[in-house]
């Protein structure tokens, strides 16, 4: 989130509704009405975008990490991939969506993701993995999420 660190930043801005929701501070709002009054587009993203996006994160096991604002962020971005936009964000579970669709990420302050991963759940109690869930349906114990590389050398 762009408006949450003050990260400046020139050219077209786009956006979704949602972000607005995700802001807890004075100063990312007021940041955020600013970069409206500056031109910034605040758009919803448009359904299959958002079904592309949700099928591809419960293929690769990072559904249950993304909020529905980065799902929608990540949707937006898609829709203007043509157009050469990036998607401007730390969030790493965001960085490694964005990275599967083809979407070019900025990172503000943190370095950015190196790998591109696969998310599985491990089984703390019978070391079985599953795709998705919180509790072994085997042994009744917690799954832990665990990624596992799908290329190296991503950046």
């Amino acid at each position: 989130m762009v408006f949450i660190h003050g990260f400046r930043l020139d050219g077209e801005l786009v956006t979704v509704p949602d972000v607005m929701t995700e802001l807890k501070d004075e100063k990312s709002i007021l940041l955020f009405e600013m970069a409206q009054d500056a031109g910034m587009k605040v758009e919803q993203a448009e359904k299959n975008y958002i079904s592309l996006v949700e099928r591809e994160a419960k293929r690769t096991g990072d559904f249950d990490s993304l909020s529905k604002t980065d799902i929608n962020l990540l949707a937006k971005a898609l829709q203007y991939m043509d157009d050469g936009v990036y998607l401007v964000s730390d969030d790493y579970e965001i960085q490694n969506m964005a990275s599967r669709l083809g979407v070019k990420i900025k990172p503000i302050i943190q370095r950015g993701i190196r790998d591109v991963l696969i998310w599985e759940k491990h089984c703390i109690g019978c070391n079985r993995y599953f795709p998705s869930g919180s509790t072994c349906p085997v042994c009744g114990s917690r799954l832990k999420k665990k990624g596992k590389k799908e290329r190296s050398g991503f950046r």
